[in-house]
């Protein structure tokens, strides 16, 4: 057991299987008692070991204490029966007390003293019995008890089955089974007592309290509610079991997330896994709700802006109305009218094919739960919202020290070690949109009575990894990716909504080019205006001359010539600093060839980073197919090498070794020359292909690995060679990526049973391009309209993929004003299943 807060807290699940209404939990590190046990000299001799707050002596029943000499023999002769009296003098007391059921004196002789002896544990394979308050034991292996070692030396448990019975008592020392030899000798006392105090229910003190420096820590109290904090449901969707915790007299409920407080989330998320009767089957059904906070950051201008351009005129209706035109939110059931104050609400729906992981073992139904996740903006919180000014205002610190997701039981928490979930891998995935460790608080419900497959480890840490738990995990990963993925689509819809925006409301430049066209504009207006103003000035001054020599020559009377000669040096002077502002920081051509071709390079990076994405993509598929030749190889070697220490030289049983071990050579080296040309030295090269045999190439390359796969590859020409003028390591990325998709849903239509059907590819080519079609299950209806997006994947875990391939091949594509779309023809199961490349851009005529 990892710590004293999981201790007690198991001490607590007790409290809640006897059907106690709560559970009171004292702290005393101060006090100071003498707790007195009577036994036989024999039984209590050899158990006189002190422990770190608990001092032992032995005293004859007249009160006289028993001494012994530096070799541990009594300096007083006494028969092994003679009654003697030990007392234990210690320091601090903990207890944990609940008005439950309470056990009877033979409950706590029989079933409480006997270790993984519990009467709540099932005789069979499924749920626990049920008790009198409808729930379901937590407990069944004695943890409560074994669990108190780590808080203290001296255990005694009292208990009453009703106010007018006897108390039921029984004591024993920790520090008595290290010096013990065997079971049956260590002190154990047992007793009942009247009720005086018309107690009924269990109260367990442990006396003697280890670590006390720890305990009597400034915040010590805080620290130890905290802790049980994240062991009991902290919601009050969950919470049915308060707990108090009292140190030294300090009283501390433990901290709930209240309704008010998830009520300040910017985005809530719930999920059900639940049986469908329509469907005769479990489904999850997940739902996200949007508040128009989410698309505004204290922190970040540009969104503050959007914000404006989005809101500010219509309150989001125009957005709002948008979203039904975006392809990536097409997956989606919308509603635009959802309640609680939310902006909009989305649902979909998964069945448990759609869900199931491509690796990792059999998995199970794990039984019916839910969850929720609340995402916040802390930027918002403890502002000078509506909320602070009425005095909701939610503690940042609170959110942070709540943040993670949950597994509960019961309203108990199931310890999980760190980012269980993996919510941190969104943040380095490279999408910006998804939700943030920090950020986020959520749990899932589980019950002991649906959910009875799923096992705890006997230290309590976390879950047996079984068929079970695996089929919870992948529950539960569809549930985080569906939270990110609305995130990154709707956000993502909403950059897009406020740049059409701007567009529609002024000479907006599309893109940076045109930007740089603007600025070009800018520059030769300035210098026209510039050349304007030298000519206007010269053009003054010479009126100015001439006007100034007609008044001297007419005398001074004339007051009108006088004002005309003021005014046009006013001219003059304005005229100047015109001309005198335009030529301040001078925008001059070299700036903008400079900004041109800063462009120009940037525009070649970006397409060198796609094309170093695609050739990592294609890496990372070729590293699966290099480990299963290496482990066949490792294999074979390991055959061989037994057969030479036998000594079987036969050629017979060897060659086929010699062969497989050949074979895997030949496959890892068309795996590295696949990879080859995709490397930098010649991505940029251009060169004349013919493209009947560039496939074909590829296809040889990699029949191996499709032969290992099951896989039947078609090659369907037109008659005509095309001939095409390309880089080959670009073309090369994009019908791998493309073939790779193909192999990966016919591998996977295949596990989860979607398609019965022999595995093949085709790739028919054509005078425009090439079209590649496979018998898997196709393109998901939900993902048609956006399969070519960045971060848009129908994989069900974001390890198998991460959205980009398809965008990768698109950009690529781009490159030589090709494209790639995905054709309307529809396969026998309804769905699109055609990858049409299009190529005429670079096809060479004649």
């Amino acid at each position: 057991m990892t710590d004293v807060e999981q201790a007690i807290l198991e001490c607590v699940k007790n409290a809640y299987d006897a059907d106690s209404p709560g559970c009171r939990i004292d702290i005393d590190t101060f006090e100071q008692g003498v707790l007195r046990e009577v036994g036989a000299f024999s039984k209590l001799v050899m158990f006189r070991s002190p422990s770190e707050n608990v001092q032992v002596n032995l005293f004859d029943l007249e009160g006289r204490p028993i001494e012994f000499d530096e070799f541990g023999t009594p300096r007083t002769d006494f028969d092994d029966d003679t009654l003697v009296e030990r007392r234990l003098e210690y320091v601090g007391r903990i207890t944990i007390e609940d008005s439950g059921d309470g056990l009877s004196p033979e409950q706590l002789r029989d079933s409480w003293l006997v270790i993984s002896n519990s009467s709540k544990r099932s005789n069979s394979v499924g749920p626990k019995k049920k008790t009198k308050k409808n729930r379901t034991p937590l407990g069944d292996k004695g943890l409560g008890r074994l669990g108190s070692m780590k808080l203290g030396d001296v255990l005694i448990a009292r208990s009453a089955i009703a106010k007018d019975a006897p108390v039921a008592i029984a004591q024993f020392r920790w520090t008595d089974c290290e010096t013990a030899s065997t079971v049956d000798q260590i002190p154990v006392y047992t007793q009942q007592s009247d009720n005086t105090e018309s107690f009924k229910g269990t109260r367990v003190s442990i006396y003697g309290l280890r670590d006390m420096h720890e305990w009597r820590r400034k915040e010590r109290v805080t620290e130890i509610t905290r802790s049980l904090t994240r062991l009991i449901s902290p919601f009050e969707a969950t919470s049915t079991f308060p707990v108090t915790v009292t140190l030294d007299g300090q009283e501390q409920a433990l901290n709930s997330v209240t309704n008010e407080a998830l009520a300040r989330a910017i985005a809530e998320f719930r999920f059900e896994w639940k049986y469908d009767e329509s469907l005769e089957r479990n489904v999850l059904v997940t739902t996200a709700r949007i508040k128009s906070r989410l698309f505004t950051s204290a922190r970040n201008e540009r969104q503050r802006e959007n914000y404006n351009i989005g809101f500010r005129d219509d309150g989001g209706k125009g957005f709002l109305d948008s979203l039904s035109e975006v392809a990536r939110l097409s997956r989606y059931k919308k509603n635009a009218n959802p309640s609680g104050g939310f902006f909009v609400e989305f649902t979909q729906h998964f069945d448990w094919n759609q869900m199931l992981r491509d690796y990792g073992g059999e998995a199970i139904d794990p039984g019916t739960f839910s969850g929720a996740f609340y995402f916040f903006h802390l930027d918002g919180l403890n502002g000078v919202e509506e909320e602070a000014v009425s005095g909701n205002a939610v503690d940042r610190q609170l959110i942070k020290d709540m943040a993670g997701i949950s597994i509960l039981r019961d309203g108990f928490r199931v310890r999980s070690q760190g980012d269980w979930l993996g919510i941190s891998a969104g943040m380095t995935s490279g999408s910006t949109y998804g939700m943030r460790v920090n950020n986020t608080i959520g749990y899932f419900s589980l019950t002991g009575e649906e959910n009875f497959r799923l096992v705890e480890k006997s230290d309590r840490e976390g879950f047996v990894e079984d068929a079970a738990f695996r089929g919870f995990m992948q529950i539960a990963e569809t549930c985080r990716d569906f939270a990110n993925d609305t995130l990154e689509d709707i956000r993502r819809a909403f950059d897009k909504y406020c740049k059409k925006r701007l567009e529609e409301l002024g000479d907006q430049p599309q893109s940076a080019t045109s930007s740089l066209r603007m600025v070009e504009k800018s520059v030769q207006s300035t210098q026209a205006a510039k050349e304007a103003a030298v000519q206007a000035v010269s053009s003054l001054l010479k009126d100015i001359e001439s006007i100034e020599r007609d008044v001297s020559e007419g005398g001074s009377d004339d007051e009108a010539a006088k004002k005309a000669v003021k005014l046009a040096k006013s001219a003059v002077s304005a005229i100047s600093s015109v001309q005198q502002k335009l030529e301040s920081r001078p925008i001059t051509s070299a700036v903008v060839h400079h900004l041109r071709r800063e462009i120009d390079e940037n525009k070649e990076q970006m397409a060198a980073l796609y094309e170093s994405a695609a050739v990592g993509l294609s890496a990372r598929g070729l590293a699966h197919e290099l480990r299963t030749h290496l482990t066949e190889i490792r294999q074979r070697a390991g055959a061989l090498q037994k057969s030479v220490k036998s000594g079987i030289f036969d050629e017979a049983i060897l060659m086929p070794h010699f062969r497989a071990i050949r074979s895997s050579c030949s496959g890892i080296a068309n795996a590295a020359a696949l990879i080859d040309p995709m490397l930098p030295r010649g991505r940029a090269i251009k060169e004349t292909l013919s493209l009947e045999g560039f496939i074909e190439e590829y296809v040889s390359t990699r029949q191996m690995a499709f032969e290992r796969e099951g896989i039947n590859v078609v090659i369907n020409c037109s008659g005509r060679d095309v001939k095409i003028r390309v880089s080959r390591s670009r073309l090369l990325q994009v019908l791998d990526n493309i073939i790779r998709n193909s192999v990966y849903w016919l591998k996977r239509g295949q596990t989860t049973g979607e398609v019965d059907r022999e595995k093949k590819i085709v790739i028919d080519l054509d005078g425009s391009g090439f079209v590649v079609s496979d018998t898997g299950p196709g393109v998901d209806v939900a993902y048609e309209e956006s399969l070519f997006e960045m971060f848009v994947t129908a994989k069900p875990h974001r390890d198998a993929g991460q959205g980009l391939g398809l965008f990768i091949v698109t950009q690529l594509l781009q490159m030589d004003g090709c494209e790639v779309s995905l054709a309307t023809d529809r396969n026998v199961d309804g769905r699109r299943y055609k990858f049409k490349v299009d190529l005429r851009s670079v096809v060479v005529k004649g």
